[in-house]
C-alpha cells in the first residue's frame, strides 16, 4: 500500500512537471506579444533603467518605479528563451501560492488539482495575457494576494496571532504597490473575516474590523502615497482615471474580463480571428498536444475521487465568484477599458488574476454536479478536462504560430536599423514602413529605438501623403518568406530601386525592381 500511494505521489509530481515542461516548450516563441513589452525591450536596450521607472511614474502612477524594474529583468538577458523561462517561472510561483493557499484550506488533492488543471487549461491569447506578457511583472501581484489570504486565513485556523495579520496585510500592501487593482481584494478579506465570524456583520462588526484592521490601515498608506504622488504628477492615463458615467457598461466590462481567460476561449478566439492558415497548424501539431491531455484526464480520473467534499459548497462557490470579480472592478469604472470591451476585447491583464479563482470554483461545480462518483461519472468529468485541455494545448500551439511570426518580424527590423545601411543615411532622411505601425503603435518611439544604432536624424512613416521627396527616401519592407527587412530608396512614384536583403540568409543580395503598393 504504502508502494502505491509514493507511486501515485511521483506520478502526480511528473504529470504536472510534463504539463509545466510543454506549456513552456508549446508557448517558447510567444514573446512580445502586446506593444508594452516591445517599448520595455527597447527601454532596456537604451540603458539608464532608473530614469526610465522614474519618468514612467511621473505619469501619475507611482506603482510604476517598482513595476518597471520588475518588467526589465528578464530583458537584460537580451535572448527570447530566457523571457519565457522567466514567464513560466512566475507562473509557477503564483501556481506554487494557489497551491498553499488551497492546501491550508481543504486537502493537498485539490491543492494538486487546481494547480494541474490550471496550467492544463492555461491558454495564451494578444489580449494582454500575463501568461505570456508583462514578463515577471504584473504576474507577482496575484501570487503575493494568494499568500496574503494564506496568512489571513490561517489566523482563524490556528494560529490567532497577530503577525499573522501583519504578514498578511504586508503581501497585500506590496500587492497593491505593484498593481492598484490588487486594493479591491480588501473586499475579500472582509467577506472571509464576515464568514468566519458567522456571517453576522453587524453583531460581529468590531471583530470584523480587528481583523481587517492591519489591512484597512496598511491599504490606506498606499492610498494616500498614491493620491500625493498623483497631485505632484497628475495622472495623464485614461486607464488610471475613475468613471462613472456609464455604471452598466462597466460592470459588462468587469464581468467580461472575469471570464475572460475562461478555458478554451482563447483557441475560440484564434479560431475566429483566423490569425493562422490550416497548413501552419497542422504543420506544428505534434502527438504531445494529444497525448499531455490524456495524461492530464486520467490523473483527474484517480485524483477528483480523494478531494474532500468542502462543506458550505454555496458559500466557498461565492467567494470564488466574487473573487473572479474583483480584480476587475478598478479598471472596469474607467474611460479606457469600458471601451475597449466595445471593440471586441475580451480579456486583460486582470483576467489572469481572475483566472485562479476559476479553477477551484471549477471543481466545487463538479463535486456539487456529480454527487456519486461513478465510474461512468468519472470517465464524463474527465472527457471535460480532456477536451479543456485539448483545446489549450491545440490554441496555445496556433498562437505560438502567430506569435513566431511577429517575432521573426521584430527580429528582423532590429537587425536591419542595426545594418550599416542606416549609418550610411544623412540627417533627414524619411524611412517609409508601409506594413508597419511601429514600436507601440508610435513612430516616435520607433525613431528613438532606431537611435539606440545610429546617430542620423532618420523619420519613420507609414502613411504615404506625410512623404517629403525633398530629401532622401528609404523604405523597409518586411518579407515573410524569407523571414528578411527589403530596404532600398524610393522614389516619388513610390517604385523601389537598388534594393537588396538587409537582413537574413541572403543579406546584400539584390532583388528585382517591384513596387511597393
Amino acid at each position: 500500500m504504502v508502494k502505491i500511494k509514493k507511486l501515485r505521489f511521483f506520478w502526480c509530481i511528473a504529470i504536472l512537471g510534463v504539463c509545466i515542461a510543454y506549456f513552456f516548450v508549446t508557448t517558447v516563441d510567444s514573446v512580445f506579444t502586446v506593444h508594452d513589452d516591445i517599448l520595455t525591450y527597447m527601454q532596456v536596450k537604451q540603458g539608464a533603467l532608473w530614469q526610465t521607472a522614474l519618468n514612467d511614474a511621473r505619469h501619475g502612477r507611482i506603482c510604476h518605479i517598482p513595476m518597471t524594474l520588475l518588467l526589465y529583468i528578464p530583458y537584460l538577458f537580451n535572448c527570447t528563451v530566457v523571457l519565457r523561462i522567466f514567464g513560466t517561472a512566475a507562473v509557477v510561483f503564483d501556481m506554487a501560492a494557489l497551491y498553499i493557499l488551497i492546501k491550508n484550506n481543504s486537502d493537498r488533492n485539490t491543492a494538486y488539482l487546481s494547480c494541474l488543471l490550471f496550467i492544463a487549461f492555461a491558454g495564451i491569447s494578444n489580449q494582454h495575457n500575463l501568461l505570456v506578457s508583462y514578463i515577471a511583472g504584473h504576474q507577482i501581484p496575484i501570487g503575493l494576494v494568494l499568500l496574503s489570504l494564506n496568512e489571513f486565513t490561517q489566523y482563524y485556523g490556528n494560529k490567532h496571532q497577530t503577525t499573522t495579520l501583519i504578514k498578511s496585510a504586508v503581501w497585500l500592501f506590496i500587492a497593491s504597490f505593484l498593481y492598484e487593482a490588487c486594493a479591491a481584494y480588501i473586499i475579500i478579506f472582509l467577506l472571509i473575516s464576515m464568514y468566519k465570524n458567522k456571517g453576522n456583520i453587524f453583531g460581529n462588526c468590531r471583530k470584523i474590523l480587528y481583523d481587517t484592521h492591519f489591512h484597512i490601515l496598511f491599504l490606506l498608506i498606499f492610498t494616500v502615497i498614491y493620491l500625493v504622488w498623483r497631485s505632484f504628477y497628475p495622472s495623464d492615463y485614461d486607464g488610471a482615471n475613475l468613471y462613472f458615467g456609464n455604471i452598466p457598461k462597466s460592470i459588462i466590462t468587469m464581468v467580461i474580463y472575469s471570464l475572460g481567460m475562461t478555458p478554451g476561449l482563447p483557441a475560440f478566439a484564434m479560431l475566429i480571428k483566423k490569425y493562422i492558415t490550416k497548413e501552419e497548424f497542422f504543420e506544428a501539431a505534434t502527438p504531445a498536444m494529444l497525448i499531455v491531455p490524456l495524461l492530464t484526464a486520467v490523473t483527474f480520473y484517480f485524483v477528483f475521487p480523494k478531494i474532500k467534499n468542502p462543506k458550505n459548497k454555496g458559500t466557498l462557490a461565492l467567494l470564488c465568484i466574487t473573487a473572479m470579480l474583483t480584480p476587475n472592478i478598478i479598471i472596469s469604472f474607467t474611460p479606457k477599458y469600458a471601451e475597449w470591451t466595445s471593440k471586441s476585447s475580451y480579456s486583460y491583464v486582470t483576467s489572469y488574476y481572475s483566472y485562479f479563482f476559476m479553477i477551484p470554483l471549477f471543481l466545487i461545480v463538479l463535486k456539487t454536479l456529480f454527487k456519486k462518483e461513478t465510474k461512468a461519472v468519472l470517465i464524463s468529468m474527465s472527457v471535460i478536462v480532456f477536451a479543456a485541455a485539448f483545446a489549450a494545448a491545440a490554441g496555445n500551439t496556433a498562437w505560438n504560430v502567430y506569435f513566431g511570426k511577429n517575432l521573426d518580424r521584430y527580429r528582423a527590423f532590429e537587425a536591419s536599423v542595426q545594418d550599416d545601411f542606416f549609418d550610411s543615411l544623412g540627417d533627414k532622411t524619411t524611412v517609409y514602413i508601409p506594413d508597419y505601425k511601429g514600436i507601440h503603435h508610435d513612430m516616435n518611439i520607433t525613431k528613438a529605438f532606431a537611435s539606440i544604432y545610429t546617430s542620423s536624424d532618420i523619420r519613420f512613416t507609414n502613411n504615404r501623403n506625410e512623404i517629403d521627396f525633398s530629401a532622401p527616401v528609404v523604405f523597409l519592407k518586411y518579407d515573410p518568406s524569407s523571414k528578411t527587412m527589403i530596404a532600398g530608396s524610393l522614389d516619388s512614384s513610390f517604385t523601389a530601386n537598388d534594393t537588396f536583403y538587409i537582413y537574413g540568409e541572403n543579406k546584400s543580395q539584390p532583388v528585382t525592381t517591384f513596387a511597393l503598393e
